[in-house]
Order: C-alpha cells, then structure tokens, then sequence
C-alpha cells in the first residue's frame, strides 16, 4: 500500500534535485522563494500577512557552509564511454602481481569490437 505522504529533510531534496538536475560538481543547499503580502480587508477587522512559496531549488554554497552538499559526493560523474576504445578494468585495479596474472586480468576484461563478422552456416 503506497503512503498518503512523503516528508523529506531540507538535505534529502537537496541531493533529489542535484541527482535530478544532473549536477556533478560544486557546494549546494537549499533555497526557498516567497512572497509576502500584507491586507486589510472589509471581513478582517485585523490587518493580515499572507506569505505563500513561489519557489523551492537549490543554489551554490560555499564549502565552510554547514548546510552545503557537495554534488561531486551526492551524484558523482561516472566515467564516459568512448566508442571504439578498448576498456582495460585490470589496469585499473592496480594488482600486477605478476606479469602473466595481468595479462590474463586483460585478457578477460577486453571488450574487442571487430568489423569482422565470423562466417555462418548456408542455412
């Protein structure tokens, strides 16, 4: 059963907007629009206030600001595929141990894309 009601922290819809945005880097934290309007009205004896929310996002901080989120911790910036390029996730690791262990390591974690297809049974 879905909930009637989501509360999240002023932290929580931070880090939803920068992951929504797609903000990889830079300080953020919150920041809340409003407007403010002040009435007297024949059906109010006492003057009132309205204040209502125009706009709810996010804006830069500094680092020393104690509400910041860093967008690079938050939604960090995954590592972009180049086509045509050969991935080598064992050299990555670091663990060369011994010289044949890596190239087994590359062997197993090299993506190679051939223009030559193999040939196929006349069917």
């Amino acid at each position: 059963m879905a909930n009637n009601e989501y509360t999240l922290s002023h932290r929580d819809v931070v880090k939803a907007i920068i992951i929504d945005q797609n903000i990889h880097e830079g300080f953020w934290t919150l920041n809340v629009n409003f407007n403010v309007a002040a009435s007297h009205g024949p059906q109010l004896p006492d003057p009132c206030l309205a204040v209502t929310i125009t706009g709810i996002g996010i804006m830069r901080a500094a680092a020393a600001d104690p509400f910041a989120i860093d967008a690079a911790l938050v939604n960090p910036m995954e590592p972009r595929r180049v086509e045509g390029t050969v991935q080598i996730a064992a050299a990555v690791n670091g663990t060369r141990e011994s010289g044949m262990q890596f190239c087994r390591d590359v062997y197993r974690n090299v993506a190679v894309q051939s223009a030559i297809r193999p040939p196929t049974k006349p069917g």
